[in-house]
Parts: structure tokens; C-alpha cells; sequence
């Protein structure tokens, strides 16, 4: 399986990962990069140029690694992004769902919000 953006990952715990310092720790794919190119630094081997960003969750740190050394849990479902006018939700089989983003529905929603009676 191909790790892709939003994807959920754990490291797996070897003598790389434990050095680096991330041996099971939790994160989410960031997306990826071709490393003869970037120059970025990253744990692990690559014969095919090919490193995968990782956010950890416990403190926002971005490590860039191999996709062996990662341990894929799920797609993230639920996750929301938005740009422009249009939002995607991340379903659990990995698919996205794109809306269109009525800016006048999203104003007044947020406006009732804040001036919303207790």
C-alpha cells in the first residue's frame, strides 16, 4: 500500500527510527518528495527517490523518511480541507468528498454563531 497525504502512520521501531529518535511515534503524511532533488534529510534508505513528509502528533515536528519505515493505520477520515471555494472531507476508504463552498451560507452560519443567544 502507497502512503498518501492524510494518511495516519506509525513508525516502526528498528535501529533507524529508535536513533532518529521516532520509534513509534504517531503522525500524519504530509506528502512526499523526490530527494535527489530536494536535498532534504531523511531516516531510512531509498533506491527509488522517494521520501514521505511526516507530521508527528505529539509535537508538530515534520521528519521526512522512507515509506518502509512507516506503518500505515488509516486514511483519516473526517479530516477537512478547504481552498477557495471548494472543501474536501476525507472518507475512510482513502476517496475525497468536494463540495462547493456557498460563501454567503458559511458568512451567515458563522455570524449566527458568534452573535448566538445563551
Amino acid at each position: 500500500m502507497i502512503i498518501e497525504f492524510g494518511d495516519n502512520v506509525k513508525f516502526v521501531d528498528n535501529e533507524k527510527t529508535r536513533a532518529a529518535g521516532v520509534a513509534l511515534k504517531d503522525g500524519v503524511c504530509m506528502g512526499f518528495t523526490t530527494p535527489s532533488v530536494t536535498n532534504i534529510e531523511f531516516i531510512g534508505d531509498t533506491e527509488i527517490d522517494y521520501a514521505i513528509s511526516v507530521e508527528l502528533k505529539d509535537n508538530s515536528e515534520i521528519v521526512w523518511t522512507t515509506q518502509d519505515l512507516l506503518e500505515f493505520i488509516d486514511h483519516g477520515e473526517g479530516q477537512v480541507m478547504e481552498i477557495g471555494n471548494k472543501r474536501a472531507t476525507r472518507r475512510a476508504d482513502g476517496s475525497w468528498k468536494e463540495e462547493i463552498i456557498d460563501p454567503s451560507k458559511e458568512k451567515s452560519n458563522w455570524l449566527k454563531r458568534l452573535f448566538k443567544k445563551k
